[in-house]
């Protein structure tokens, strides 16, 4: 009797073992994609179409047992060797890519433009077209990334907002927030010039005087903000647009060494062009 038991849970283990096992076909050496917000059942459905897993069944419990149901971490994934459910969705719950990755420095004040032109020839699946069609200028977080050579236009543009996203997510962000941070990011360097541009700039506003910055959007001809962020302005020119600094100025100008210079009347103003603008 108790040999029979002893096949009996012997069979039991070795089915449960083959089960868990990668498919003979698994696709050794590609990248299989993990779609955001997919559910757990349809991810694991997913998986086992393109023969990474035998069962989505025990998939999907490896997966609980992980701690990783609602935290299925999306994106490419190389699978450079055949591994079992349980190590498939470890991996996925962890995101561990195993993808080359690009240290990318995005600075402070870039552009939509000028950060699709950090992505060359490294990073084959990125679209420029459709991450300068559907990424919002004003919220793509200057910072220092890592980025897997896969990246496509919609994963970079979730990366870098999520991080705009926690790194504001304690501050009163509006749209005209970010508008005036951007005017500020091409105006002053240091912090406490950008709150004092800060609050010179919001002062023209109340008062209904163009801002007389930003050329190309002609606010030099016209009062009220752009319709737009010009760029993708950092935390201390997001900090400056919230806390401006009050003072009895009402023009500024920055000489060529960088240096501001403040004015109140538009007379001083002309005084320090003449003087150092030359």
């Amino acid at each position: 009797m108790r040999l029979y038991i002893f096949y009996f849970f012997a069979l039991i283990l070795v089915l449960f073992l083959w089960r868990i096992s990668p498919p003979v076909s698994f696709p050794t050496g590609d990248i299989i994609t993990v779609p955001e917000g997919l559910g757990l059942h349809e991810l694991g459905a997913l998986l086992e179409e393109d023969e990474v897993i035998r069962s989505s069944f025990w998939f999907r419990i490896a997966a609980i047992v992980l701690g990783g149901e609602r935290d299925m971490k999306a994106g490419q994934y190389n699978m450079s060797r055949p591994q079992n459910s349980f190590r498939v969705a470890w991996r996925i719950v962890q995101g561990r890519h195993d993808i080359e990755t690009v240290k990318l420095t995005i600075p402070e004040g870039f552009s939509n433009s000028e950060i699709s032109d950090l992505f060359d020839e490294r990073f084959q699946f990125f679209d420029h077209e459709a991450f300068l069609k559907f990424a919002r200028e004003g919220y793509l977080f200057p910072d220092t990334y890592f980025i897997p050579v896969t990246a496509t236009a919609s994963s970079t543009i979730k990366l870098l907002t999520d991080n705009f996203e926690r790194k504001t997510k304690e501050l009163e962000i509006t749209d005209e927030i970010i508008i005036m941070a951007s005017l500020l990011e091409g105006e002053a360097k240091l912090e406490d010039e950008r709150k004092l541009a800060s609050g010179i700039l919001w002062k023209r506003l109340k008062i209904g005087m163009p801002l007389q910055v930003d050329i190309e959007r002609k606010t030099y001809e016209f009062p009220g903000l752009p319709k737009a962020p010009i760029n993708n302005p950092g935390l201390v020119s997001i900090k400056a647009a919230l806390n401006p600094t009050t003072s009895p100025y009402l023009y500024f100008l920055t000489d060529d060494t960088g240096q501001m210079h403040y004015a109140r009347t538009f007379d001083e103003h002309k005084a320090n062009i003449a003087k150092y603008l030359r």
